[in-house]
């Protein structure tokens, strides 16, 4: 019983397989295909990434000078012997310390975008994914 009912399914699939085809292939070649040209590649230059970049790597070196001036004014909190002159001492060593984090923070975050401009971003004319209806045109293409 098994085999039988195998055995029909089977004939079935494939006669359904060469009725579809017969019957679909006047449709198929309705119409001729869209030529869509090639997009040729656009060199754009990288000045801003390269920007991006060797600024966040000077703050970053600039950071380092800074930690050790914002070192050195701690040690001159510590060392002070007037109570009158400790709150401006703290007050200087807090805000250098905050100009080091800052220009670590600010590096950092001019790396990360020059690498999100350099490698990340792409033009919106170049590449992308667009959507054109009509009767003989494409629906959907996508370039990368």
């Amino acid at each position: 019983m098994r085999r039988r009912v195998q055995a029909i399914l089977s004939r079935a699939a494939l006669t359904g397989a060469f009725m579809t085809g017969a019957v679909c292939a006047p449709a198929r070649t309705a119409f001729a295909f869209e030529d869509v040209p090639r997009l040729q590649p656009v060199h754009a230059p990288h000045r801003a990434a390269y920007a991006c970049a060797f600024a966040g790597v000077g703050l970053i070196g600039l950071s380092f000078p800074l930690t050790d001036a914002a070192n050195r004014r701690y040690d001159e909190y510590l060392h002070e012997s007037r109570p009158e002159a400790i709150p401006d001492r703290w007050n200087r060593t807090v805000w250098a310390d905050r100009e080091t984090g800052a220009a670590v923070i600010g590096g950092e975050a001019l790396i990360a975008t020059a690498v999100w401009l350099r490698f990340l971003h792409h033009p919106r004319d170049a590449r992308g994914v667009s959507l054109a209806l009509g009767p003989s045109r494409c629906a959907l293409r996508c370039s990368f």
